[in-house]
């Protein structure tokens, strides 16, 4: 699991300027997953115990999970893997993971009726209550990790979305399956 973890991590590495998805892109991407996914199902026991918890900035959890997989001398293998599936290397992989899984969420909750501000509130009224410190510090990093999230989803083009649409039930598959 904390390899698939540092991999989740990783996934949401690549530069805030990239091209738009397309559907070859997207094709690729869900044909190669099942292979990249198993390998690194296989070598999580490899991966320091110590995964980031959601709470920091997604640029921090990045830069940890790369890290821990360099450390754990998974990076080059790992790296030859992506590279096979027509990737240039880990880094260009987690662009097109991180791209293509924010496009997923953010039609996923174009229909939620909780927006960012709510969730704020929501986040302050737990931290402001008398809640068990235990369940309020779970509480609170799920909330932080939601929020963090929805944010990010903002940023997602639109031709990204529209990309990824008909490719929506067969990516839901594919995540529900992980």
């Amino acid at each position: 699991m904390r390899l698939i973890t540092a991999a989740i991590i990783v996934m949401f590495s690549q530069l805030a300027f990239a091209a738009d998805l397309t559907g070859a892109d997207i094709e690729t991407w869900m044909k190669n997953m099942p292979a990249l996914e198993q390998w690194l199902s296989e070598h999580e026991d490899q991966m320091p115990d110590e995964m980031p918890d959601g709470s920091q900035g997604i640029d921090e959890m990045l830069n940890q999970g790369v890290k821990d997989l360099k450390s754990a001398g998974l990076y080059d293998d790992f790296n030859q893997k992506v590279q096979a599936a027509g990737y240039d290397n880990v880094e260009e992989w987690a662009g097109m993971t991180r791209q293509i899984s924010l496009a997923y969420l953010a039609l996923e909750i174009e229909n939620e009726p909780v927006s960012v501000s709510q969730l704020e509130a929501q986040l302050q009224q737990v931290k402001d209550s008398d809640l068990p410190q235990e369940q309020k510090a779970m509480m609170t990093q799920m909330m932080s990790a939601s929020l963090m999230m929805m944010k990010a989803v903002k940023g997602v083009s639109n031709a990204d979305k529209e990309a990824v649409r008909p490719y929506k039930d067969d990516l839901k598959a594919q995540f529900d399956a992980e």
